[in-house]
């Protein structure tokens, strides 16, 4: 690798989604995440965790649920819902009785939710193939209904509320036991049932409460936390239990056998560890497979685990946030509402060397599925949840400003849209519909008269989302990549070749503009070379798989971009959130002698050298602008902090 400019732009702020509520889906191990913004990201966890797809809901998430791959919600406007993670939108709403919806809770055998209510209202419906249907409503109860769970057999519902826990009989609607908390306006904000029917309950004087579900009896009370406890959750073998909240210290209770005077064994939950996973209010806590992943106000997803300790935050920060114009140097960041068009300064001229050129303003409410800019600067396309809007960025004759046109004319094939890529020349627009599974191309004509040159049909190929899609320099090939570990290659409107389907999901994929190899990056952060034109794997793909380099597959994050030096073809460049990684095929290259690291590198595989750079902090872009400058666009920690509720920047961070 030779030496490169590099544009680095760490002024990039996107806003803060803070993580409300969180549910996970053992058998697909899929993480569904509400966030403050009304969006439910899923993630997939089974390797490296990474953003599946995001749906977007009509009013706030207060409550998820998976139940056999689908996936439900709750919310304030006091409805259920049920999405559908093909289209990622709603599929149906439920209106519960009465009020606001806070909580619901799924017991998969029975195939029952219930969902409590701001009114005191259990509303019973079973789960169908069709949808949901009303069973039944429960006893009314005093006050709201803030976290509701079953027991393992079904027979029984336990609900927090305040001032008190209830049990109901599912089979009579009648609350058999009421468990008061002892003090007033004590609101019991989350609960979980085990196995032998203890009912461990979080509270709002930071306690942690055990009772007995038999005898509806308290049997333990513990101060976990110094104020509100929000959440709490067992870990597979319900031998440990997690608690967090206002107080973002993460509480561990271990529970430990003991004999009774009769000699009986009987468990005792004790104070094991705390974890420092967040710096405030943290809102949902999940144990799944040995990792305890939280989140909460600082919108990050932190995965940890002691023994052994392990730490690892994922940024709230949502993908394809930035589009490059290589050619007219601009560079283009997507907000919540609105896109901001980046002037990048020419090295050889130290006037003007970052500025910005236009806003566009989305309409209200809606929801940017993906957004891009062409090659050349003129073009800017988004796709909303219900169209593909186009525009025109031309510079004024008269006063040389920069002015956005609009274009109303479009055929019939822009649909809305999960993936954009304009070809290398800006004279085609590639993009692949939500709907119809159908990869359309558009020919761009500054006369407003668009026209469809292809418009393939991908179904018997493509199974699920397409989340990557890359058009090759010359305009010859057009692969794309969906969320079921597809790959395919298109050329000339026709289909060329389907890549051997991998054992997870492809996270990132780019074409070498010179060699037209296609290089894949896997969940598992494995990494492969395929020469299209001959429709096989290469030597260099090889000896990754036989030989892969530990540096490279050890990371926590999956790898987002790919980037090439032209001018060579035994080198690619990887980068994930905060590491650029250089993989060289080349048994000749020498080692810096001055980096023990990477010579101790290049003795594990003498045919891959990798040089680990770690310069960065929430790497959201990293790519060539030409073939002298880099650009690498971060996010600075600090914006996130600012971004937080005045309260908490005070309390935590001394801000005034």
């Amino acid at each position: 690798m030779g030496s490169f400019d590099v544009h680095k732009v760490n002024f990039f702020s996107p806003e803060l989604l803070s993580v409300k509520c969180m549910s996970i889906e053992s058998d697909t191990n899929k993480l569904a995440i509400g966030r403050s913004n009304a969006s439910i990201e899923v993630w997939d966890v089974s390797y490296k965790p990474h953003i599946d797809r995001i749906l977007m809901c009509d009013s706030s998430i207060d409550g998820l649920e998976w139940h056999k791959g689908r996936l439900f919600s709750c919310s304030a406007n006091g409805t259920v819902t049920e999405h559908d993670l093909q289209s990622l939108s709603p599929m149906y709403y439920k209106t519960v009785t009465s009020g606001s919806c806070w909580c619901i809770a799924i017991h998969k055998n029975s195939e029952r939710l219930a969902a409590g209510t701001q009114d005191g209202y259990i509303n019973i419906f079973e789960i169908t193939p069709d949808g949901l249907t009303y069973d039944r409503l429960m006893d009314k109860q005093e006050g709201r209904i803030s976290c509701i769970s079953w027991d393992i057999t079904g027979e029984w519902l336990v609900t927090g509320s305040v001032n008190a826990l209830r049990i109901y009989s599912r089979r009579n609607g009648h609350a058999v036991h009421k468990l008061p908390t002892g003090q007033s306006e004590t609101v019991v904000s989350s609960l979980v049932v085990a196995n032998d029917f203890t009912i461990i309950s979080a509270d709002s004087r930071g306690k942690l409460c055990f009772w007995d579900g038999y005898k509806g009896i308290n049997i333990a009370n513990h101060q976990a936390l110094k104020t509100n406890a929000l959440t709490l959750c067992l870990d597979e073998s319900q031998a440990k239990v997690y608690c967090s909240g206002v107080d973002p210290t993460i509480v561990c209770y271990e529970k430990i056998t003991m004999k009774s005077d009769s000699n009986i064994d009987c468990g005792k939950w004790v104070r094991s560890v705390n974890l420092s996973a967040h710096r405030v209010e943290v809102k949902s806590l999940i144990h799944f497979k040995g990792k305890l992943y939280s989140g909460g106000i600082d919108g990050y997803l932190a995965v940890s685990s002691y023994p052994p300790k392990l730490l690892v935050k994922y940024p709230p920060l949502m993908p394809s946030s930035v589009s490059l114009a290589t050619d007219a140097r601009y560079v283009m960041l997507k907000y919540l509402s609105h896109l901001d068009i980046w002037h990048l300064g020419d090295k050889h001229k130290y006037e003007n060397k970052l500025s910005k050129l236009v806003t566009i303003k989305y309409s209200k409410n809606d929801f940017i599925r993906c957004a891009t800019i062409s090659p050349d600067g003129t073009w800017i396309v988004y796709s909303t949840e219900e169209k593909l809007k186009i525009f025109s960025l031309i510079m004024d004759i008269v006063t040389s400003e920069p002015m956005i046109k609009k274009t109303d004319i479009q055929p019939v094939e822009c649909d809305v849209s999960t993936q954009l890529a304009f070809s290398s020349d800006s004279k085609y627009l590639w993009f692949a519909t939500k709907h119809e599974n159908t990869l359309v191309c558009l020919e761009m004509s500054h006369k407003f008269d668009l026209l469809t040159k292809y418009c393939i049909d991908t179904s018997p190929y493509i199974k699920d989302l397409v989340h990557l899609l890359e058009v090759s320099k010359s305009n010859k090939y057009i692969v794309i990549g969906d969320r079921l570990n597809n790959i395919i290659v298109f050329s000339e409107g026709l289909h060329y070749c389907t890549l051997p389907k991998y054992h997870c999901p492809p996270t990132s994929l780019k074409i070498h503009p010179t060699t037209e190899n296609l290089v894949i990056a896997y969940a598992d952060r494995n990494v492969f070379e395929y020469n299209i034109n001959k429709k096989e794997y290469t030597q260099f793909s090889e000896n990754l798989l036989l030989t892969p380099p530990s540096d490279l597959l050890n990371r926590p994050f999956p790898i987002n971009f790919i980037a090439f030096d032209e001018s060579r073809s035994d080198a690619v460049i990887l980068s994930d959130d905060n590491t650029i990684c250089v993989v060289t095929n080349d048994n000749k290259s020498t080692p810096d002698k001055s980096t023990s690291k990477i010579k101790k590198r290049e003795s594990e595989n003498k045919k891959i050298s990798v040089k680990i750079l770690q310069n960065y902090e929430h790497l959201v872009f990293f790519d060539f602008l030409n073939n002298e400058e880099l650009v690498a666009i971060e996010v600075n920690p600090c914006t996130l902090v600012e971004k937080l509720p005045f309260v908490y920047k005070k309390k935590i961070f001394g801000m005034s």
